[in-house]
């Protein structure tokens, strides 16, 4: 039921994940990488969107609306809000980076 007035936008409970559908540009194993953060904040009761994106290139920019997210690189990637980048992150840290920011922000609220 959640999950079905969350589609519509007409109730939040919980992060929303918001990923690309990857391009040749992708250089990382996005479904993964979105796996591993859906299950990373599956607790969490927070409305806020996270998105996941598959470059740093045009990743930031393409999901400003989001609260929170990540863009893969080769090797490496960046963690963002609102579009702005934040740091950057050995890809094998991606989930744990964003953790952290999330935590970061939502701790002084």
């Amino acid at each position: 039921g959640y999950q079905i007035l969350q589609a519509l936008e007409l109730r939040q409970h919980g992060p929303v994940i918001i990923s690309c559908p990857t391009c040749g540009r992708c250089q990382i194993d996005l479904i993964k990488l979105a796996q591993e953060v859906e299950k990373a904040v599956e607790n969490l009761k927070a409305p806020f969107k996270i998105a996941v994106m598959g470059c740093a290139v045009n990743g930031p920019g393409e999901a400003a609306e989001a609260d929170f997210g990540v863009a893969g690189g080769r090797g490496s990637g960046l963690v963002f809000r609102h579009g702005q980048i934040v740091r950057k992150v050995p890809e094998d840290q991606l989930t744990a980076a964003l953790l952290e920011e999330i935590e970061a922000v939502t701790s002084k609220s």
